[in-house]
């Protein structure tokens, strides 16, 4: 019958064997008290930053300090240290 061999449908398919294994995704470590790097207290007790904050997103957010530039993480700005 034709009826009967439309409703079992298709086969069940072999399990694919991939050739390379999977990508380890990088995993963030995390720093305890990682705010202590950002101030500087001298012996005076005047606490002063170490970081340069970013000027387009304002005080509070710092630059990361790359061998040859400053990078901001929020807005993705990029400034190139002049050579001397």
């Amino acid at each position: 019958h034709l009826v009967l061999r439309l409703r079992g449908g298709g086969k069940k398919r072999k399990k694919k064997t991939y050739t390379t294994p999977k990508k380890i995704k990088s995993k963030h470590k995390h720093v305890p008290l990682a705010v202590l790097k950002y101030y500087a207290v001298d012996a005076a007790g005047k606490v002063s930053l170490t970081r340069s904050p970013c000027p387009e997103c304002g005080p509070g957010v710092f630059m990361a300090q790359h061998t040859d530039r400053y990078h901001c993480g929020r807005c993705t700005a990029t400034y190139l240290i002049e050579d001397k």
